[in-house]
This record gives structure tokens, C-alpha cells and sequence, in this order.
């Protein structure tokens, strides 16, 4: 009897296990303790209007967020960030609930406990931006040519990426265009340039641009329709890794305990372009 009852305990204990997996897996999938417990995203976006020629037309503007989302709050709902000295150049707001003092310092602290982060809720802690006329901050020049034909107008786009120590990923170029105009692409390098007519326009998805992988690139369609039916067209494009705003972790640890945190740290810088508005 002895030995009945020690068979079926281990099937009992089983059941049991598998039932609390069971309930359990809602909360596996809000956390999984072999990632960070931190989850960080460094993002920028970097806005310009341009000329057809494609000189700068008012202002570059940079806006970036600096977000947090605790994944488990037992390991870091203190959370604490030394980052590395700030860019004067930039402005930069603070969200209400961090210690200010401490912001001088280059460290992001809440300002008391009861401030602390709950699991799963992102949050914004800092947000910059910076307004330029500088021609710096564009990363690649656009040179559009447009000319009459008996036709229409044939549109000729050239880039070259004027800074070579970055890589652009997921570029997009975009004409409208009527589906009267019936645009023909002549050529498209490198890349791949179509018409797509749900959405009426000339669409030319470029992977990557890079000093590597080649630094410029042309396309060339026609279409039955004037110039000003073409424009304006936008460019769009992400760089990884990297943001125009210094914004470099030194130290993640909790705040009172001091324990280092570790981070999984996603930092991207996203460019729109508008040109010929």
C-alpha cells in the first residue's frame, strides 16, 4: 500500500506542476527571466524639407526619446541611468517624475520610491530635440531632374550618401503619381523601383546605402502627367545604432540596492524627407 501511495504521489505532484504551468504561462510570456530585466529604446527622428535640387528648405529637426519598460520589477523597479555628459546643443525635457537634481548630474533616478516603475509600462524619461539650418545633420544628398517630354515628364533622382562612417537601412523613395500618368521606370540602381497603383505612386525600396556597399544610386521613370503632379516626394530611411544626440548608457544599476542592472538597449535613428513641397 506503501508502495501505491508512493507511485501515485509523483503523478499527483506531476498534475499539480502542469496545472501551475498552465496558469503560469501568462506571465512567462510577460517576462522570461534569461532576458534583461530592462528593456531600453533610444529613438530619433530627423525631419527636413528639401528643394527639388536638394538644398536644405528651412530647418532640420531632431526629436528623440529616451524610453524604459521594466520587464521584471523585482530585479529593477528602482532602475537608476548614468549617461554620459549631454550635448548642450540640444534641448531636453525630463518626465516629472525623476529626480532633477540628479538629472545635472547626467543620472536618471525617480525622485522617491513610490515613483517606482511597474512591470510592462513603457516609459518616456527624456526627450530632446534641436532645430538647424545646418546641412551637416543630412546624411545624403538628393538631386532631382525633372524635364518636359512630348509625353509628360521624365523625373531623373541621384543620391550619394555624403556620410560615409554611416549605414542606411530600409529606404524608401516615394513620387505620387495619377494612374492616368502610367509611369514607365526606365532604370533603377541599385534596388528596385515599381508603380504601385493601389496607392498611386513610384515606389524605390533601396536595402541598405552604404560606403561599402555603394555610396550612390540612380532612378529614372517617365510618366504622362505635368511635374507638379510628381512632387513633392519623400524619402525615408533608418540608421541603427546610433542617434545625432549623444545618448550613451555608462552604468544601470537599482538605486538603493546599487546592484548592477542589466539592459537590452535598442537605439535607432529614423530620417523623412519631404522634398519639393
Amino acid at each position: 500500500m506503501g508502495m501505491g501511495m508512493g507511485e501515485t504521489a509523483p503523478a499527483a505532484e506531476e498534475a499539480g506542476a502542469a496545472a501551475q504551468g498552465e496558469q503560469a504561462a501568462p506571465a512567462v510570456e510577460k517576462f522570461n527571466p534569461l532576458l534583461d530585466p530592462v528593456k531600453v529604446d533610444i529613438e530619433e527622428h530627423i525631419k527636413a524639407k528639401l528643394e527639388v535640387e536638394g538644398g536644405l528648405s528651412g530647418e532640420v529637426e531632431v526629436i528623440g526619446d529616451f524610453k524604459v519598460t521594466v520587464l521584471d520589477a523585482n530585479k529593477a523597479d528602482l532602475v537608476c541611468f548614468k549617461l554620459s555628459p549631454q550635448d548642450t546643443s540640444f534641448k531636453y525635457k525630463v518626465h516629472p517624475n525623476l529626480n532633477k537634481a540628479s538629472q545635472a548630474q547626467n543620472i536618471l533616478e525617480v525622485r522617491d520610491a513610490s515613483k517606482a516603475y511597474r512591470a510592462n509600462m513603457e516609459a518616456p524619461l527624456v526627450k530632446w530635440r534641436l532645430a538647424s539650418s545646418s546641412e551637416d545633420l543630412l546624411p545624403i544628398s538628393l538631386s532631382c531632374w525633372p524635364s518636359q517630354t512630348a509625353d509628360g515628364t521624365t523625373i531623373i533622382l541621384e543620391y550619394e550618401l555624403t556620410a560615409n562612417d554611416i549605414c542606411l537601412e530600409d529606404v524608401h523613395i516615394v513620387f505620387p503619381c495619377p494612374p492616368s500618368g502610367k509611369p514607365s521606370i526606365a532604370s533603377a540602381e541599385p534596388g528596385e523601383a515599381v508603380y504601385d497603383a493601389g496607392n498611386h505612386q513610384v515606389h524605390w525600396v533601396i536595402p541598405q546605402i552604404d560606403a561599402r556597399e555603394g555610396s550612390s544610386g540612380t532612378l529614372e521613370f517617365q510618366a504622362a502627367a505635368d511635374t507638379a503632379s510628381l512632387l513633392p516626394y519623400q524619402f525615408t530611411a533608418v540608421r541603427r545604432g546610433a542617434t545625432k544626440c549623444p545618448m550613451e548608457i555608462l552604468e544601470c544599476y537599482h538605486q538603493e540596492r546599487k546592484d548592477a542592472i542589466t539592459y537590452a538597449l535598442s537605439k535607432s535613428s529614423t530620417y523623412t524627407f519631404t522634398v519639393g513641397a
